[in-house]
């Protein structure tokens, strides 16, 4: 086992010197909770040869985070019983999903389409109850303070449109964060379109009452290990005595498993020609999948994985890290909620199989999983011993020449806001270097998704004196002139028919530039990071390398994995570091102290829409998508993936003495129009 000589048995010890963190992130995934499932029932049978039957996964971990699903398994397995042990031992999670799934689930057949066509769209597909009434059965009164290890939950707040992260760490400071599990579990599960939004209040211990709005902390963190490491990072900074001697941002001193619920990465089920033409129906309904759900809550994980992967192998402790996945899902096996006996008992056999895979890593490149030489088996990683891992310990921060980011956030017509911001920022350097100054000379990285993804490429491209195309000061005057005509104005509220709500015609055809990066027309770039789905076309094309060889693209909106890229960007950097890029050389990996990052946001209507949990457990597909002007699925998904970023960031740029030079500029309140 992967622990067996790092860490004392059974009782775990605050990590001191010499030892490990432990970390245990479970990703969502609603029925395919079952693989995780199975993973750990074999995890905890090789502890309990070493300790005994009594032994639990809880007494190994530090910290067990969880997400939707995951956040469920995660109570399961740290809620105390009347003993103060585990209120469910890892062998019978398993047992526990096949037996309750389908009423959780209920697959009514009997309906015909159009009328499932119809309840989905007036209201969550599943109502709830069954759910809510087990959870509270089995979790009773117990609240996060009572785990049996720390844990960390993630949720997104519908009405303030911003993660609610439950941390054992946090209540302390946060006694309103001290909810019933079953809350948190009920809240942390209401996957959007399929479960009902989940409210309720709690009281601080001051008497002070606070509202929770919940929707599935998927759409926050759907692989919760980054924020489990931030918070445990966090606890470092402020010298908790159980983590002092650590030094913050010690990957090294980090030992993760990951375990996902398997995806349909290779199954290849929808391509750009055909979501293209896809309305607001294709994108919520396609043969029994739900792509855009699918889609935002993969690009999730998968971020996440990309850049645990960069940063443990940039400081050499790549065997500390294992990500356990089965990304070659097909058919129902790939639903979140197909509880048909059949369905359940072949996710069981996905989990028994993906242990007997192969330790793979995801390829930076293609997105799929690829064995590891030498790593044998997940099964043989969770029993080998590693005595010899190798860790460095980050230095300070240095001084002298720094590496310069730009980051600028998705957000259509509100690339207006960076707009200004950049204008005013290049005037300023124009001050110091004469008008021929542009922000392209001072930063070594600039980064942007989406809208933003069109102003990286405005700001970067040569023009024929290999000078950036446009100042930054055109960027607002573009945005002023194109954008009605990329961005028409009808009096058409909702379109049902299967097409998209605007015209990327005249997009392609407005002259960005064909200068390649990664081999790939800046064009097409942007125009695939600016595909929103349900706004503009997805987008294809193909693409050849140096030796002829052709690849095809089937991309939309860049949001979807992150609207703010400030963290791609930082785990771009240091991969350029650990391959020892001459440019970047003398850097070591993760010395945040070398970075200076502006990351520019472009607005949030955090409290405008005035959405709730109340109003949301009603909404179906409509709801979701269209309620008074707004489109409160998108917004919910692009608000926490910028947020989840920002947090981190911050949390690490503090940790490091260094947030003076981390800057994020943000309107928090959007409320004109």
């Amino acid at each position: 086992f992967l622990m067996e000589t790092t860490i004392s048995h059974v009782h775990m010890r605050p990590p001191n010197c010499g030892e490990l963190i432990t970390v245990l992130s479970i990703d969502g995934g609603g029925i395919r909770g079952i693989i995780p499932g199975v993973i750990l029932a074999y995890l905890e049978l090789q502890l309990q040869e070493l300790d005994g039957e009594d032994a639990r996964i809880a007494d190994y971990f530090d910290v067990i985070a969880g997400t939707s699903t995951g956040g469920l398994v995660t109570a399961m397995l740290t809620a105390p019983n009347e003993n103060k042990r585990p209120l469910y031992a890892a062998k019978d999670i398993t047992p526990f999903y096949i037996q309750h799934s389908p009423k959780i689930f209920p697959q009514i057949s009997f309906l015909p389409t159009v009328n499932k066509l119809f309840k989905a769209m007036i209201g969550p597909r599943y109502n709830g109850k069954y759910l809510r009434k087990l959870v509270r059965g089995i979790l009773g009164d117990a609240r996060l303070h009572q785990t049996l290890t720390s844990v960390v939950i993630p949720t997104f707040d519908i009405k303030n449109l911003q993660p609610t992260i439950f941390s054992s760490y946090q209540v302390t400071d946060h006694p309103a964060l001290d909810a019933p599990l079953s809350d948190i579990c009920i809240g942390t599960s209401a996957a959007p379109t399929y479960l009902p939004a989940h409210f309720f209040t709690n009281k601080d211990t001051k008497g002070n009452q606070q509202e929770f709005n919940l929707i599935d902390g998927g759409v926050a963190a759907n692989n919760p290990t980054l924020v489990a490491i931030s918070e445990v990072t966090r606890q470092v900074f402020k010298q908790n005595p159980d983590f002092f001697p650590i030094k913050p941002m010690d990957y090294g001193r980090f030992l993760v498993i990951s375990v996902g619920t398997g995806a349909a990465q290779k199954e290849g089920k929808y391509d750009a020609k055909k979501a293209s033409k896809w309305g607001v129906l294709g994108w919520l309904l396609n043969n029994g999948s739900t792509p855009l759900v699918d889609t935002f809550n993969q690009a999730s994980a998968d971020m996440v994985d990309f850049h645990n992967r960069v940063v443990f192998e940039a400081l050499h402790s790549e065997t500390n890290y294992l990500r356990i996945q089965e990304d070659n899902l097909s058919g129902t096996v790939s639903s979140v909620d197909v509880s048909t006996k059949e369905n359940l008992e072949n996710l069981v056999k996905v989990g028994q199989g993906l242990l007997e895979k192969p330790v793979s890593r995801v390829n930076m490149a293609t997105g799929n999983y690829q064995p590891v030489e030498d790593a044998g088996t997940n099964m043989e990683a969770l029993k080998k011993m590693d005595k010899t891992a190798p860790r460095i310990q980050l230095r300070p921060p240095a001084y002298g020449e720094l590496v310069t980011i730009l980051s600028i956030d998705g957000g259509g017509i509100r690339g207006t806001i960076p707009g200004v911001i950049l204008a005013y920022l290049e005037a300023q350097l124009q001050e110091l270097d004469g008008e021929d100054a542009r922000l392209a000379d001072y930063f070594d990285v600039i980064a942007g998704t989406s809208t933003g993804g069109l102003v990286t490429a405005m700001l970067t491209a040569p023009d024929g004196s290999q000078r950036p195309l446009y100042a930054a000061k055109d960027i607002t005057p573009f945005y002023l002139e194109e954008c009605p005509k990329i961005f028409h104005q009808t009096r058409t509220h909702i379109r049902w028919e299967v097409s998209s709500q605007a015209d990327k015609k005249h997009f392609r055809g407005h002259k960005v530039t064909n200068t390649s990066i990664l081999d790939a027309p800046l064009s097409d770039i942007c125009i695939s990071t600016s595909a929103a789905p349900t706004y503009l076309p997805a987008h294809y094309f193909k693409n050849q390398d140096r030796e002829g060889n052709e690849r095809e693209f089937d991309l939309i909106d860049g949001g979807v994995a992150a609207n703010n890229p400030t963290l791609l960007a930082i785990s771009e950097v240091t991969k350029q570091v650990f391959k020892e890029n001459p440019d970047f050389f003398q850097i070591k990996p993760m010395d945040y102290g070398r970075f200076l990052v502006i990351s520019i946001g472009t607005g949030a209507g955090k409290s405008r829409h005035n959405f709730n949990a109340k109003k949301a457990s009603k909404w179906g597909l409509v709801g979701w998508l269209f309620n008074n002007g707004a489109t409160p699925l998108l917004h919910a998904y692009g608000e926490a993936s910028a947020d989840i970023v920002d947090f981190h960031n911050s949390v690490v740029f503090e940790a490091l003495h260094s947030e003076a030079k981390y800057l994020r500029i943000q309107v928090c309140e959007i409320t004109l129009g």
